[in-house]
């Protein structure tokens, strides 16, 4: 009778911790999920001109597939889950702070592109162009500048590839406007998630 009960209590320990790591894990991807892509990263007034840009660059869907990568696949790290965890954390915590505690102040964003490797990673593009090295499909100018890059060199991708992801946003920029058709960043414009 003890040793049934035993049997009974460790059984229902059991269940109960599989539920409990399983509800986490799929509340944990579910979060991931939810911040990672335009709609949570273009709720800040700050971000309306890279969401603008974003959904116009073949990156943001604007390709014949249609096919769109996320901010994160680009702007966090895709070397390990926990590099990748870690980022996604001080990332959030950042532009928390930065858009709350700042208090307005908007950050000089077109001297920022001139830093764009620290807050664009190889890893994610890799990621997409897994078969890059294997140089189907690229020009011999293109083979010979991704040869230099695979075998080792001390540029990233968006040492070459500087205005990736987001089309035309160093022109918007530097015009000072949040939107396509011109309007003043203090306009609002209210369509900035898609």
């Amino acid at each position: 009778m003890k040793s049934l009960k035993w049997v009974v209590i460790s059984f229902t320990v059991a269940a109960l911790l599989a539920v409990i790591v399983s509800g986490s894990w799929i509340l944990t991807e579910s979060a991931l999920q939810a911040t990672s892509g335009e709609a949570f990263c273009s709720t800040c007034h700050s971000m309306t001109p890279f969401a603008e840009t974003y959904a116009a660059d073949v990156h943001g869907g604007n390709n014949p597939k249609g096919l769109a990568a996320a901010c994160a696949d680009c702007h966090l790290p895709h070397d390990s889950e926990s590099g990748y965890l870690i980022a996604k954390m001080k990332t959030g915590l950042y532009d928390l702070w930065a858009e709350t505690l700042t208090l307005f102040k908007e950050p000089d964003w077109l001297a920022n592109l001139e830093r764009r490797a620290q807050f664009v990673y190889d890893s994610g593009c890799a990621s997409c162009h897994s078969r890059l090295a294997e140089a189907q499909g690229q020009t011999e100018a293109g083979q010979f500048a991704h040869r230099a890059y695979f075998e080792g060199g001390t540029m990233k991708c968006v040492t070459c590839h500087d205005r990736v992801g987001h089309a035309g946003l160093r022109d918007r920029l530097a015009s000072g406007t949040a939107s396509p058709d011109g309007d003043d960043a203090e306009a609002g414009n209210e369509e900035t998630s898609q």
